[in-house]
């Protein structure tokens, strides 16, 4: 993250956690050891700057546990740009236009136009122009000779596989349905999905949230709350506890095997 992750705001609610480790006379070395929680991520919380954390769904689920363990409520400050970097990267795969190339763009579309327009007018008055004069029936057998037209007989066609759906397109439809991703929430979770080694998606989650993406492997799914959702790819159940570490972050890669 970068430095600007500290506002006021982030300041005034790492006081309130640090006097409520203080009223529990409990110094940060003793905090982290009992919360399970690494020393500088406390440190940061306590001095509400979030610029440690490498994404927001890391510094929310150290905010609440450490919330939990503090037995205190406070809301989540207000530091990082509310846009979504699943957004970013949309905005970053649309082809942006230059400024300087409007100009040229705009002048070539315009001589397209007018060429069309003048092969137009030409093709009109060439036809206007044809001789449509000849009426008499020979005349126009010697300048259109009549030619014996040569029946071609039809190919042999196989009836019974006419209507038989392509195997490659049945095949991709298959492949489509298969990479379904399916996630049930039933209290508030982070997710970071990884397609490639890139986010894709980085997201906050309520409970009663689904959330469903068609993606193919290999992938990453890094999860903040493993307790709280439901998974299944391909509809084959994922149980995110089994790699949970001791902060509950699961993280299951799907490669392509």
């Amino acid at each position: 993250m970068t430095n600007e992750a500290k506002s006021a705001n982030s300041a005034k609610i790492g006081k309130i956690f640090k006097s409520a480790r203080q009223e529990l006379n409990l110094t940060p070395i003793k905090a982290a050891e009992e919360s399970m929680m690494n020393i500088k991520y406390l440190k940061a919380i306590e001095s509400g700057d979030y610029s440690v954390f490498p994404s927001e769904g890391f510094a929310k689920a150290y905010f609440i546990k450490y919330q939990n363990f503090l037995s205190i409520e406070c809301d989540f400050p207000s530091i990082y740009n509310s846009k979504n970097r699943e957004n970013e990267i949309i905005e970053k795969s649309v082809l942006q236009t230059n400024p300087k190339l409007v100009p040229i763009f705009r002048i070539t579309v315009i001589g397209v136009l007018l060429l069309t327009f003048l092969s137009i007018l030409i093709s009109n008055f060439g036809n206007n122009n044809a001789d449509t004069t000849i009426n008499d029936p020979l005349e126009i057998e010697e300048i259109y000779p009549i030619k014996e037209v040569e029946v071609i007989g039809l190919p042999d066609i196989d009836i019974e596989n006419i209507n038989k759906p392509d195997e490659v397109n049945e095949e991709k439809l298959v492949e489509k349905i298969l990479n379904n991703l399916v996630l049930d929430f039933f209290d508030e979770c982070w997710i970071e999905i990884y397609s490639n080694e890139n986010l894709i998606i980085n997201q906050l989650f309520q409970a009663n949230d689904r959330f469903e993406i068609e993606i193919e492997k290999p992938f990453k799914i890094v999860v903040g709350n493993a307790d709280a959702l439901y998974g299944s790819y391909n509809d084959i159940s994922i149980d995110f506890n089994a790699n949970a570490n001791r902060l509950n972050v699961s993280s299951i890669s799907f490669d392509d095997e």
